[in-house]
């Protein structure tokens, strides 16, 4: 919890003993090892995650395939909010791409904190403009057709990605097989 304190104060928030006590009571802090599921594709997400170590990714099921939609690493937070909202269930899951720490925030909390906090919800939404251009991004990076393009935005926004996650979420992300990952990289590395 105080993870999420000292973000709030890296972008100038001072939030007050008595929020940083509510927010003690309400948040939990949790790990999953890798390959571990967070929020699972059948059932309804009841909790944002804002990640304190590791890297997640969304991933969902389309004509038979896994896709990853994106990543998300230290400083991000992370749901299905359609899910939450409709309290219905989600149309991906979130999987644990290395171990991860987290705090798990109960959704009608964080909202709650959206809504009507000055302080920690003026960073929480302060965060979720960022996460929004992120994602916006990173689906423009997907739609380029040419995959050493796509591959070249990950490796200069993302490396740690690329340098921690296995090879096969990566090819998921780029529309690729593994198999066909893997040549790619051997290409690269020749020429």
């Amino acid at each position: 919890m105080n993870e999420l304190i000292k973000a709030a104060e890296s972008y100038g928030i001072t939030v007050p003993e008595e929020d940083q006590q509510a927010l003690a009571r309400a948040i939990r802090k949790r790990t999953a090892r890798k390959k571990a599921i967070i929020f699972r594709l059948t059932e309804t997400c009841k909790e944002v995650i804002y990640l304190i170590r590791g890297i997640t990714a969304s991933v969902f099921n389309y004509d038979g395939k896994e896709v990853v939609t994106r990543f998300f690493q230290t400083g991000n937070f992370s749901s299905n909010i359609v899910s939450a909202v409709q309290k219905s269930p989600a149309s991906d899951y979130l999987i644990a791409i290395t171990e991860v720490e987290y705090l798990a925030i109960p959704f009608e909390y964080f909202q709650r904190l959206y809504l009507y906090s000055n302080a920690i919800g003026l960073f929480i939404r302060k965060k979720l403009i960022e996460n929004s251009i992120e994602n916006k991004k990173l689906t423009s990076a997907k739609t380029i057709p040419d995959l050493n393009v796509r591959y070249q935005y990950l490796l200069e926004y993302y490396p740690q990605v690329i340098r921690d996650t296995p090879a096969k979420y990566v090819a998921k992300f780029l529309g690729v097989t593994p198999e066909g990952y893997s040549r790619f990289i051997a290409k690269r590395r020749t020429s």
